[in-house]
């Protein structure tokens, strides 16, 4: 028995031109480590906030050359880690003026 050959399916119409999703691209490290040294140099070691700040500065830049996702968390995490890093700075200078 003879069985009719089987054509796939083709979308026609408006499915026809949708344009596959593109590929998510994967979050950067770097921002996520920056983020996370900077939040800790809130509460401990202040001048870790330096470093920081600059790890999240640069998955921050990762994230607008395109080449990550993750932009704002870069730049929340060198916020918060100048801010940090100022705090400890002062604090530092105050304290070993006595």
């Amino acid at each position: 028995m003879d069985e009719p050959a089987r054509t796939p399916h083709l979308p026609s119409g408006p499915e026809a031109s949708a344009p596959e999703p593109a590929p998510r691209l994967p979050f950067s490290q770097l921002a996520i480590w920056g983020f996370v040294i900077s939040c800790v140099s809130l509460f401990v070691f202040g001048f870790l906030g330096m470093v920081g700040a600059i790890i999240s500065a640069q998955g921050a830049r990762a994230a607008m050359r395109g080449r990550a996702r993750g932009k704002g968390l870069g730049l929340a995490g060198f916020v918060i880690g100048a801010v940090a890093f100022l705090f400890w700075a002062i604090a530092f200078m105050v304290t070993r003026s006595h």
